[in-house]
């Protein structure tokens, strides 16, 4: 009677080891389709980072290449009213100097200017 005892109490702590283990693998199969699920969301999460990080660094290198083509087209306009302008200065300096030389040639014939008036 205590075998038949100790065998039932086997067989029962069996049945029940054997229901522990069946829920066990099927809390483990439900945590796995869980972390799967995790992973995905995670792997979409950082896609949508890494799209993210190349739009921005497309609209910065856009941005540099904007500022540098205003930089190149300021400094074309400045150098070409400063070559104008130095243009303009020459002119003056010429036409001052053809005055001044006139000037100086009048000063310095004073009987020419008067056989020249006579």
């Amino acid at each position: 009677m205590i075998i038949g005892m100790f065998l039932g109490m086997v067989m029962v702590l069996g049945l029940l080891g054997v229901v522990v283990i069946v829920r066990m693998y099927s809390n483990i199969k439900k945590l796995k389709k869980g972390l799967r699920g995790q992973e995905e969301i995670n792997q979409s999460i950082y896609r949508r980072f890494e799209e993210l990080d190349q739009m921005i660094n497309r609209r910065i290198d856009n941005e540099i290449d904007r500022v540098d083509k205003m930089y190149t087209e300021t400094n074309r306009y400045i150098n070409g009213r400063m070559d104008e302008t130095s243009r303009n200065f020459d002119e003056v300096y010429q036409q001052m100097d053809s005055r001044l030389d006139k000037l100086a040639n009048k000063l310095s014939n004073p009987v020419k200017k008067d056989l020249l008036q006579d």
